[in-house]
């Protein structure tokens, strides 16, 4: 309240600037009183403030990229697409909870080094990180690709670069990989491999036998 002897002068009138100042004084109090939260701020057990949580996707992601795609994916699954034509489908119900997924363009390996007996067919692609299903297997493809002399549709081989044995017995400084080989397919003018779960590392289409 504002002090009625002050209010007044030495004659009786009202002097308005001691009553605005106390309406202001009022006013400031009752925001800091009454005022309500924003609605990106959520109160704490202990009485303090913090940012809310964004809120979790819900759909399923799709990702496109000239080199590489990323996203957050999670129980609805998603997919992910390059300029060069390599896909990643991760199915509904995979990944359990939410999870930051890097498909890209890989840097150049010798997955199909054998020149004998094995030969790559398209790009080099990289899938980060480690992925195991836990519900339908992971689907990655690029187009088709002509198919060398002497091979066949029965010789399309998929290699994943999966860390070795002896890297994981020994822990060794670095990181010692080794190439394993997959059945893949043709189907609708794509070479497709379906597996559980991809190691984080790269992966490639290729001829062997």
């Amino acid at each position: 309240m504002v002090d009625a002897a002050r209010s007044r002068d030495a004659e009786g009138n009202v002097d308005m600037r001691w009553v605005l100042s106390g309406m202001l004084v009022t006013s400031l109090a009752a925001l800091g009183c009454g005022g309500s939260q924003s609605s990106d701020v959520a109160s704490t057990s202990g009485g303090g403030l913090e940012e809310a949580p964004p809120p979790a996707a819900t759909g399923p992601v799709n990702a496109r990229g000239s080199t590489e795609a990323t996203g957050t994916v999670g129980r609805a699954g998603g997919t992910f697409a390059l300029a060069n034509g390599g896909r990643l489908e991760i199915p509904s119900g995979a990944i359990a909870s939410a999870t930051d997924v890097r498909f890209a363009n890989g840097a150049d390996g010798q997955a199909f080094g054998d020149r004998e007996n094995q030969r790559p067919l398209g790009p080099m692609l990289n899938v980060e990180p480690a992925i195991r299903s836990e519900g339908g297997d992971l689907r990655v493809s690029i187009p088709q690709q002509p198919i060398p002399n002497g091979w066949s549709e029965d010789d399309l081989a998929f290699a994943m670069e999966e860390v070795a044995d002896q890297q994981r017995a020994m822990d060794v400084l670095g990181t010692v990989t080794r190439w394993q080989f997959y059945r893949a397919r043709v189907e609708n003018g794509r070479f497709v491999a379906e597996v559980p779960g991809v190691p984080g590392h790269r992966v490639q289409f290729g001829v062997a036998r």
